[in-house]
C-alpha cells in the first residue's frame, strides 16, 4: 500500500562485488547450460510478447486513469520511437533534447528486451530441468505410497547399547586402520587449508581515551566561560565545527530517536544540554528550533476487506466490521478479518506515514480524520479500508548533537601496523610463531580445514592468499572487520583426494565402538528371547516379567522414527517385513537389539492405491520440482572450474 521505500541503506562496496561476481558467473554459467541443451527465444517470440503482452512496467506508462490500457497509442510508438518527440512538454524542446530522448528511448528498449530474452531463457530452462527432476516411475511411486500410508501396531523390547560406557569396549589403532582402508574411497575431499593467526585489535589506546576526556572538557570549559544565552549558542557552534557535530534539519518527532527526543522535549530555542554520558560516547545537544503544524504525520491501524467476486458483498462485510470495530477491540478484529496479512500481526499498525506515502483515498480519509477516530470503509485499489487513526504529529525539531568518544588515531592505527609487521618479520626470520605470539601478548589462534569456497576469518582474501603460499608461510597483515589487524600462518594443508586417516579417526573409532557394544549385547539379547518366546506373545510376557521392559507403540511408520527412542531406521524397515503376532529373533539396529511383536498392520490395498495412483504421482511430481533447480544449478557452479583471480586486484572480496 506505501508508495515509496525507506531511504536507502549506505553503499557496501564489498558486498556490490561480491554481488557482481556473483552474477557474472551465474550468467555465464546458465549461457553454457542455454547451450549445451538447447535452449532459445527467438527474436519473434519477443516482439510477440512486446506488442501483444507487454509486461506491467511497459503498460502502465499508456494506462488512463480508469485503467484502460492504450493499446494503439502504445504500439505506434513502439514501433516509431521518433514519435515521443512530439508529446507533451517535448514538443517544446530543442532539437538536441528531443534527439537525446528518442536515443535514451531506444536504449531503453534495447535493454529490455534484452532483459525479457534472459528472464524467458531461465523460464524455459527451469521448465527443462524441472521436468527431468520430475519424471517417477509407476513401480517407484507404488513402493512408496505404501511405505507412507503403512502403519503398524506391535510390542518390543530394547535391549540398548547405553547399557555400557565407551570405556568397556576397547578399539585398537590396527582395527580402526583396517576400517579405514575398508571404506576409505566413500571419503573424499577438496583441497584444505588450516591456519593459525593473531589480531590486532583496533581499539583506542589509552592516549586516544584522554584525548576524548581532554575534548569533553574543553567544550565545557567554552561553554562556561560564555556569559549570555547567544555567547553559549555560538560557543557550542564553534566547538560543533571542531568536533564535527552533527546539524539535523527540521525532523519529524517520529524520527528522532526517542532518547533524544526526550532531551529535546525540555529544551527552549538555543538551550544546550550536556554532557550526557552514554554507552557509545558522551553527548552534547543544542535544539535550534522547534515546530508545529507544518507537516503533519499520521499513525495509522487498518482492517482491509478485499473486493472478491462481489464488491458489494465485500462492502456488506466491511461495513459490518466497521460497526463492531467502534466498540471492540480494533486489533483483534484485524488479526481476524484484515487481507493485509502483514499488518494484520501487528493488530492492523501501518506505522507513521505522511503525505504522498500512502494510496490516495486512504491517505485523504486518515488525514481528514481526528485522533482516535474510526472511518470506513473507504474504498482504494486494493479493496475496502476500515482505519483507525492512532496519533496525530506535526512537532519537528531542528538540532545540533556533537558525540565524543575515544577514536584510534592515525597514531594508534599506524602503531599496530608496525607492531604486526614487525611479528610477521620475526616469525618470516625462523622464529617460532606461538613463541612470538607470546612477546607481543598474543594468544595464537588456529581455524579448522577449509576449502578454497569457505571465507577464513570471515575473508575470502586470506582464503585466496592461503591456498597461494606454502604451509609455514605468513601472509603479509591485513585489516579484517570484527579482527583488527591480523597476522597469518599457513598451519597446515589437505590435497584433493581422500580423507586422511588422522582426519577419520575419531570418527570412526566411535563407529566401531558402537558396532562392539552390540556385538557385547547379542548374547544378552538372546537370552532374552530365548526366555520370552515360550510366552507365545510379549504382551503375555510382560504380565508374567514385568522387569523384561516390554513396550507398546501405535501407528508407527517406516520411516526411522521409534516412539519414545528416537530414530533407528532398522527397527522400523524389519518390523514391515514381520508376520502378525509372532515375537521375532533379535534384530540388530544401531541403537541396540529389538525383539518385535506386531500386533495389527495396516497396508492400503491395491483397489485404494489405483484409486489415488494419480493424485501421488503429481504430488511427486511436484514435491521433486520444488526446489530442484536450484539444487541443480548448486551443482553445476559446485562443479564448475572457475579461475578467481581477485585476490590480485583487490583486498577483500
Amino acid at each position: 500500500m506505501q508508495q515509496q521505500g525507506q531511504e536507502g541503506q549506505d553503499i557496501d562496496d564489498l558486498q556490490i562485488r561480491r554481488s557482481v561476481w556473483s552474477e557474472m558467473i551465474e550468467q555465464i554459467l546458465l549461457e553454457q547450460q542455454y547451450k549445451d541443451m538447447g535452449v532459445f527465444v527467438s527474436k519473434d517470440e519477443i516482439l510477440d510478447i512486446l506488442f501483444n503482452d507487454p509486461p506491467e512496467f511497459l503498460r502502465k506508462p499508456f494506462t488512463d486513469s480508469a485503467g484502460v490500457f492504450q493499446k494503439e497509442s502504445y504500439t505506434q510508438i513502439m514501433r516509431n520511437p521518433e514519435i515521443i518527440a512530439t508529446l507533451g512538454s517535448m514538443a517544446n524542446k530543442s532539437p538536441e533534447d528531443k534527439k537525446i530522448a528518442v536515443n535514451q528511448f531506444r536504449s531503453d528498449l534495447i535493454r529490455i528486451e534484452k532483459a525479457m530474452v534472459d528472464e524467458r531463457m531461465r523460464t524455459t530452462l527451469n521448465n527443462v530441468v524441472n521436468s527431468s527432476l520430475s519424471l517417477v516411475s509407476p513401480s517407484f511411486a507404488r513402493e512408496k505410497y505404501l511405505s507412507d500410508n503403512s502403519s503398524a501396531d506391535m510390542n518390543y523390547i530394547m535391549i540398548s547399547t547405553g547399557e555400557l560406557s565407551d570405556n568397556q569396549v576397547k578399539v585398537s589403532d590396527d582395527e580402526i586402520k583396517a576400517y579405514y582402508d575398508k571404506y576409505k574411497s566413500l571419503w573424499p575431499q577438496k583441497a584444505k587449508r588450516k591456519i593459525k593467526y593473531v589480531n590486532f585489535a583496533l581499539v583506542p589506546s589509552t592516549v586516544d581515551t584522554a584525548n576524548a576526556v581532554k575534548a569533553v572538557k574543553d567544550i565545557e570549559n567554552e561553554l562556561a566561560k560564555a556569559q549570555t544565552p547567544e555567547e553559549k549558542s555560538k560557543a557550542f557552534d564553534k566547538k560543533a565545527a571542531k568536533y564535527k557535530g552533527e546539524v539535523k534539519d527540521f525532523t519529524q518527532a517520529k524520527d528522532v530517536p526517542p532518547q533524544v527526543l526526550t532531551y529535546l522535549t525540555g529544551l527552549k530555542e538555543n538551550d544546550i544540554l550536556g554532557p550526557l554520558s552514554q554507552p557509545e560516547g558522551v553527548y552534547f545537544y543544542k535544539l535550534d528550533g522547534k515546530r508545529s503544524g507544518e507537516n503533519f504525520v499520521v499513525q495509522a491501524s487498518h482492517i482491509l476487506i478485499e473486493f472478491g467476486n462481489n464488491k458489494d458483498s465485500s462492502k456488506a462485510e466491511a461495513t459490518r466490521i466497521m460497526k463492531e470495530a467502534k466498540t471492540g477491540d480494533f486489533a483483534e478484529l484485524a488479526e481476524k478479518y484484515s487481507s493485509d496479512k502483514g499488518s494484520a500481526a501487528k493488530g492492523g499498525d501501518v506505522g507513521f506515514f505522511s503525505k504522498g506515502q500512502m494510496v490516495k483515498p486512504f491517505e485523504e480519509a486518515a488525514f481528514a480524520a481526528s485522533k482516535g477516530q474510526i472511518v470506513g470503509p473507504v474504498e482504494s485499489q486494493f479493496g475496502w479500508h476500515i482505519i483507525k487513526v492512532v496519533d496525530k504529529q506535526s512537532d519537528e525539531f531542528k538540532y545540533t548533537s556533537i558525540k565524543i568518544k575515544p577514536e584510534i588515531s592515525r597514531m594508534t592505527t599506524k602503531a599496530l601496523g608496525r607492531d604486526a609487521k614487525e611479528f610477521k618479520a620475526k616469525v618470516d626470520a625462523g622464529e617460532n610463531f606461538d613463541a612470538v605470539a607470546k612477546t607481543f601478548n598474543k594468544i595464537p589462534r588456529q581455524t579448522d580445514f577449509f576449502d578454497r569456497e569457505k571465507p577464513a576469518l570471515g575473508s575470502n582474501f586470506i582464503s585466496a592468499k592461503a591456498f597461494e603460499l606454502n604451509v609455514g608461510k605468513v601472509i603479509d597483515p591485513v585489516e579484517l572487520k570484527n579482527y583488527g589487524v591480523v597476522v597469518v600462518l599457513v598451519l597446515d594443508q589437505r590435497q584433493a583426494g581422500l580423507i586422511p586417516l588422522e582426519d577419520m579417526k575419531e570418527k570412526i573409532k566411535t563407529t566401531l565402538i558402537a558396532g562392539k557394544k552390540l556385538d557385547a549385547i547379542k548374547s544378552k539379547a538372546d537370552a532374552i528371547y530365548n526366555k520370552v518366546r515360550s510366552y507365545g506373545s510379549l504382551a503375555y510376557a510382560m504380565t508374567i516379567d514385568p522387569n523384561l521392559g516390554v513396550k507398546t507403540a501405535t501407528g508407527v511408520k517406516n520411516n526411522g522414527i521409534i516412539p519414545g527412542v528416537g530414530q533407528d531406521f532398522a527397527f522400523t524397515a524389519k518390523a514391515f517385513e514381520l508376520p502378525l503376532n509372532k515375537i521375532s529373533e533379535p534384530v540388530r539396529g544401531e541403537k541396540g537389539y529389538y525383539i518385535i511383536e506386531i500386533t495389527v498392520k495396516q497396508i492400503p490395498g491395491e483397489t485404494q492405491y489405483e484409486a489415488q495412483m494419480k493424485e501421488y504421482m503429481n504430488q511427486l511430481r511436484n514435491n521433486f520440482k520444488s526446489g530442484g533447480y536450484y539444487q541443480w544449478f548448486n551443482q553445476i557452479k559446485e562443479d564448475a572450474k572457475i579461475e578467481d583471480n581477485r585476490v590480485k586486484y583487490f583486498g577483500e572480496f
